[in-house]
């Protein structure tokens, strides 16, 4: 995947031949449970694989959680007659979902929500947008949740082919253009209750797995295992102090990546709300002292649109807005304005 990962930077284009070597992984049935023909991988085993997969892909990783976390929700709900349905065709990679869930969690959280649902009848009536769509051109069915006019939330599977349901052309990112990310919008689209995941409740994502920053960091630390490499190919020419500095960020990485595995096989990993954002913050720390690491050393082919360690800087930008909470983003940017500090207070 990692020799390939470039190529479709540079193109823009959904890495084909890279979800393809998931497919032969079996990875489309890691989180999906056995009795629906899934493999339900350990969770610590399953971020080890979503760190091996960050090292060579970022693009494919971002499709595959994406994907997963779509999976994990309709898993979790109690609508059986849609798991049934579902779940069997997602694990044998007959169909495609992905999450359209931002607007309930990191994006558009002032003002009016960005998706409304209305009854109508025995189904709900969605208006509105989804902010943030990985591979939602490549989906059969998104899920998503909205809001009603009694602040309760809906969370819903919501087949892309429903009147009403647009799919924008994907943006133009710095990075990871091949996931082909989109804003999605709602016009009267009428969601049948069938398709009814969970609520109306106060908040539909309850049931969400507390590992996600965990997920988060283990891919963060496998980017940063490729970003290393890159930096060590330039250090024994580069010779004297720098090569010594690149030993130093070996040992950081080592480091990080013991905490996060540490804490997310912890018995507080699902609960522990402050150390899950310290995690968090420590690797985005590593990342930017990596990408100006690589950038110093690979010196002037490091601005190379054709280069391998070009592509990994601007992914480990990424890792500044994926799923970042405010006391992350705090967090994370406190490191360099008061160095030493590792959490925010106040």
């Amino acid at each position: 995947m990692a020799a390939r990962a470039t190529a479709y930077d540079l193109a823009g284009a959904w890495p084909e031949e890279s979800l393809a070597a998931l497919t032969a992984a079996s990875a489309w049935a890691w989180i999906v449970p056995r009795q629906y023909g899934g493999v339900q991988l350990d969770a610590i085993v399953h971020l080890h694989a979503y760190e091996a997969i960050a090292a060579g892909c970022m693009s494919s990783l971002l499709i595959l959680t994406n994907r997963d976390s779509a999976c994990e929700l309709i898993a979790a709900n109690e609508n059986e007659a849609l798991k049934s349905d579902l779940l069997p065709r997602l694990a044998a990679n007959e169909i495609m979902t992905t999450v359209g869930i931002a607007q309930l969690t990191t994006s558009h959280q002032t003002g009016p929500p960005a998706m409304t649902a209305t009854a109508d009848g025995d189904s709900f009536r969605l208006n509105g947008f989804m902010p943030w769509v990985t591979s939602a051109i490549k989906c059969q069915y998104i899920v998503t949740g909205a809001v009603l006019p009694d602040r309760r939330q809906i969370l819903a599977a919501v087949p892309t082919d429903l009147p009403g349901l647009v799919i924008a052309e994907p943006f133009k990112l710095m990075a990871m253009e091949g996931t082909l990310t989109s804003e999605v919008r709602c016009k009267d689209a009428v969601v049948e209750r069938r398709y009814l995941l969970r609520g109306p409740a106060e908040k539909v994502l309850a049931t969400r797995s507390g590992l996600k920053p965990a997920l988060v960091a283990a891919s963060g630390v496998g980017l940063a295992q490729s970003m290393l490499e890159e930096i060590r190919q330039h250090a024994g020419p580069a010779g004297g102090m720098l090569a010594g500095m690149a030993d130093e960020l070996g040992r950081r990485h080592q480091q990080t990546r013991k905490r996060v595995f540490d804490f997310a096989a912890s018995a507080d990993a699902l609960t522990a709300e402050t150390k899950k954002s310290e995690i968090r913050i420590e690797v985005n720390d590593l990342l930017m002292r990596l990408s100006v690491a690589l950038l110093s050393f690979t010196k002037g082919l490091g601005l190379l649109r054709q280069r391998d360690g070009q592509r990994l800087v601007r992914e480990a930008l990424f890792f500044l807005v994926w799923a970042a909470p405010e006391d992350v983003r705090v967090g994370t940017l406190a490191r360099f304005v008061q160095p030493g500090q590792t959490t925010v207070t106040g």
